[in-house]
């Protein structure tokens, strides 16, 4: 979706393809194709009117306007991996670049797309970045190889090199608190570091563990007795008893860190765990839910707008978790369809659920049921 909820792009990166659709005008529609290289990623400017893809190798940026298909702006040598970061008013779009054996990153306005700043990163070899909320920092890791984080002001001094020293392996993840308050920074071994944005120390180490001994919601995915002319499998969710070990092991998927709408709940998915959802209260730093399903979570997102969680794990299932209200679980119509991307609308009424070759719009009718 774009930020303003007009359009929606689709992207087939085996043949180099962005296609834009408008919901509202099924006639209007935009193709992008990059002749020269490769399409792999693309992503969507602040203003729901530009188009920004990585072709393959590194080579380029390219910036497709949807006002006027002719003009097209670029920037060399940019980092996919470590991707791009808007800063909160859009005016702004922080680049990693590689130039000459070091690391950069490009700061470039997003008006005419030109350079006006580049900071200079003491890194191996940045893997992302992430603008503050409030515009005044940007956060950038290191290699997989070390736990690393150098913290810039948008002058680039580096105000803090941030390595924990239990922390072990590299930065895997790396989210703000909507506030600007708290940066969490998840590893290779699951732990979740939370630091503070005004000390940059360590406020807490949430680790996720299996055996279950305090007091919590654990909701557990259970299957229904299957008739034998039954052409899907029928699940619920049953609250557990405490104490409870919790399903370890299984293809990973997904490892997903993500603060909810008003940042007072935090949900992670690791790989040690991939059939796990961990919720936590950020004002207290515990536990508020554990799901569990029978499958590898593929995709886990709050909504924009209210602290409403919705996940999927493969099946023909739409899985949400509201607090005080419980885990429900939405079945779609096609047996055959296998969820393995959700995307909400800006506005937070609506979601595109993801199968293989075709996507479903569902919308939220009232407080409790997608529709």
């Amino acid at each position: 979706w774009s930020r303003d909820s007009r359009f929606v792009f689709t992207a087939s990166f085996a043949q180099s393809r962005v296609d834009v659709w408008a919901p509202d005008d099924v006639e209007w529609r935009c193709a992008i194709t990059d002749e020269v290289a490769r399409v792999e990623r693309a992503v969507w400017s602040p203003d729901s009117l530009h188009v920004l893809t990585f072709s393959e190798l590194d080579l380029r940026l390219s910036v497709w306007s949807l006002i006027d298909g002719d003009e097209r702006k670029y920037v060399q040598f940019p980092k996919m991996q470590a991707g791009v970061s808007f800063h909160p008013d859009g005016e702004f779009a922080a680049v990693a670049q590689r130039r000459d054996l070091r690391d950069y990153i490009g700061v470039y306005s997003t008006q005419d797309w030109r350079l006006v700043r580049e900071l200079a990163l003491d890194t191996a070899d940045v893997q992302g970045m992430r603008w503050s909320p409030d515009g005044l920092h940007i956060v950038a890791w290191d290699t997989s190889a070390s736990f690393v984080v150098q913290v810039l002001n948008v002058g680039g001094a580096v105000k803090r090199s941030v390595q924990p020293a239990d922390a072990g392996l590299g930065v895997r993840t790396c989210v703000w608190s909507p506030s600007g308050q708290f940066v969490v920074l998840g590893g290779y071994d699951g732990r979740l570091h939370v630091l503070s944005s005004l000390t940059w120390r360590a406020v807490a180490t949430l680790e996720p563990k299996p055996h279950i001994s305090i007091p919590t919601d654990v909701f557990c995915e259970t299957e229904l007795p299957r008739a034998l002319s039954a052409s899907r499998i029928h699940t619920r969710f049953d609250l557990a008893t405490i104490p409870c070990m919790l399903k370890t092991g299984g293809k990973s998927h997904k490892t997903c860190v993500e603060f909810s709408a008003d940042g007072s709940l935090l949900c992670a998915v690791n790989e040690s765990m991939p059939c796990t959802v961990w919720v936590w209260q950020v004002r207290t730093m515990r536990v508020s839910a554990i799901i569990q399903t029978l499958h590898p979570v593929r995709v886990c997102v709050w909504s924009p707008v209210e602290n409403v969680l919705v996940f999927a794990t493969g099946a023909a299932s739409v899985y949400l978790w509201r607090e005080n209200r419980g885990c429900h679980l939405f079945e779609i119509p096609a047996a055959s369809v296998a969820v393995g991307g959700v995307v909400w609308n800006p506005n937070g009424d609506g979601m595109a659920v993801l199968s293989k070759g075709l996507f479903a719009m569902a919308y939220i009718t009232d407080q409790t049921e997608p529709e």
